[in-house]
């Protein structure tokens, strides 16, 4: 018999990229804040870059072990809503994989090279030097994915909300952890 709800690492995976999502976003915040001191913005920059970059590597892992890893009984649902889903947490994924790939290109082709220091560990080798055109496109795909990725995640969370309490249909517990 198949489980109600996801296994415990993909409930991990998909709640530690809505904290690093969250986290992101305000960081971008306090990052185009003017006012700071250069000291901490590049700070802020970093903690940002780094932290895009792992979760790009988290998102790859949970592509990985959502492959690997059995998937719950589906919930009873019009197939238009399926398709919906399906839709709406695909375009999640691309947006979630292409952010940290359009900033990271957007740090590798900005006109001031500043090295990309993950977590103050190591340097991250950028692949392009620097390119105005590059880096005002990736400029704006970043800002336009995220706006994406925030319309797609309120669509996600609207979603869950009206599942759970709407039409209590126990699909928003399958994404917590215990029992059904």
């Amino acid at each position: 018999m198949r489980s109600r709800t996801w296994h415990p690492l993909i409930i991990l995976l998909h709640w530690a990229t809505v904290m690093l999502i969250l986290l992101q976003y305000g960081l971008s915040r306090l990052m185009g804040d003017e006012t700071r001191d250069l000291l901490s913005r590049f700070a802020l920059y970093q903690w940002h870059k780094s932290f895009g970059l792992t979760l790009a590597g988290l998102v790859l892992l949970r592509l990985i072990v959502r492959r690997l890893l059995p998937t719950p009984a589906p919930v009873p649902m019009p197939r238009w809503q399926r398709a919906v889903a399906a839709t709406v947490q695909g375009g999640l994924y691309l947006c979630l994989l292409a952010l940290p790939v359009s900033g990271f290109l957007m740090a590798a082709a900005a006109p001031i090279q500043i090295p990309t220091l993950f977590f103050g560990l190591f340097s991250v080798p950028h692949p392009i030097g620097p390119d105005q055109a590059i880096y005002d496109a990736m400029l704006r795909a970043h800002a336009a994915l995220f706006d994406i990725m925030a319309a797609l995640a309120f669509i996600h969370a609207g979603a869950a909300l009206l599942h759970q309490f709407v039409l209590r249909d126990g699909l928003m517990q399958r994404m917590w952890f215990g029992r059904s």
